[in-house]
């Protein structure tokens, strides 16, 4: 038992580096894997913004940016905390992580929350036609990353 949640802290603070290096809701170099909030400047850049609207997408970015940034410090701290706690010497009882666990999923609720805020104001400015656009590529790109995970998948005798 005390492995697993071990293992559990382990996954829960490798996957938290990811929303963790974001400065803000979109991150800098393209959007991680299965998180369908950070999708959307993928999905934007398919629906071929005008000017206008993609200052007015900035304009949003920039506002939400004051609101994420002490989130990410947050979760940031959080982390190398728990990283401390996993990597000290000594007996670490499963009760000592249940606080720096919830902790974390706490501010990558607010993250995600955050993310979904902007989204829906960046929706906002689309018109039916972009919104048709967005959405075609986002169910070929989850079409894609199905047959990727397929191909991906050890072969059985």
């Amino acid at each position: 038992m005390h492995r697993r949640i071990v293992l559990i802290a382990l996954v829960v603070l490798l996957g938290c580096a990811a929303p963790a290096r974001a400065e803000g809701p979109f991150p800098k170099h393209g959007p991680p894997r299965g998180d369908a909030g950070l999708l959307l400047p993928l999905l934007l850049r398919s629906a071929e913004l005008t000017p206008d609207q993609q200052t007015k997408v900035q304009e949003i970015v920039s506002a939400h940016r004051v609101t994420t940034r002490p989130i990410v410090e947050q979760l940031r701290q959080a982390q190398a905390d728990l990283a401390d706690k996993l990597f000290a010497p000594g007996a670490l009882p499963e009760a000592d992580l249940a606080a720096p666990l919830q902790q974390i999923a706490q501010l990558r609720a607010q993250l995600l929350q955050q993310s979904v805020r902007v989204a829906l104001e960046v929706r906002g400015l689309l018109t039916p036609e972009q919104l048709a656009k967005a959405a075609q590529v986002k169910d070929r790109m989850r079409t894609l990353e199905t047959e990727m995970r397929q191909l991906l998948q050890p072969v059985r005798p």
